[in-house]
């Protein structure tokens, strides 16, 4: 009998494989921490750096290192205030959104093919599921703390 370890490794390792052979390489070099500044920065419209080190609540050096890493992949760019010359902006490139749109087709099939294959009242259970496990994950995470 497979166990539920196994079964979540399994699908953690197709999950990362499927994030190796898409479109965009530099996918892989990010963390998770990289994919949490890469989307407060999509989600606050050009905020600075200080808000992304207060929000993610991050020292500057640790922030200045990741955005560092996200501009030499090309990921996001810096622009300085209209106003004030001495606050600098960041904002998402192109090559974020088609890295994002890469990632978003492909979890749109998977979702398309689960709800072909699969009975809506299971497929209704398993997203239950799959929602109760991250809380108590989470919540067994916190406790650790």
């Amino acid at each position: 009998m497979i166990t539920l370890q196994k079964s979540l490794t399994n699908l953690t390792q197709v999950l990362r494989l499927h994030e190796r052979h898409q479109d965009a390489p530099d996918f892989e070099k990010l963390g998770a921490i990289d994919i949490y500044y890469l989307e407060a920065i999509y989600q606050l419209k050009e905020p600075t750096i200080g808000m992304i080190s207060k929000l993610l609540d991050q020292s500057t050096p640790n922030t200045n290192y990741h955005i560092k890493k996200l501009m030499k992949l090309g990921l996001i760019e810096k622009r300085l205030d209209d106003v004030d010359r001495r606050v600098t902006h960041l904002m998402v490139t192109d090559k974020y959104h088609q890295m994002m749109d890469s990632d978003n087709e492909f979890w749109q099939r998977l979702e398309n093919k689960l709800e072909d294959e699969v009975a809506p009242k299971d497929l209704a259970i398993f997203k239950r599921v799959l929602r109760q496990t991250i809380e108590i994950v989470t919540d067994e995470s916190l406790d650790e703390f």
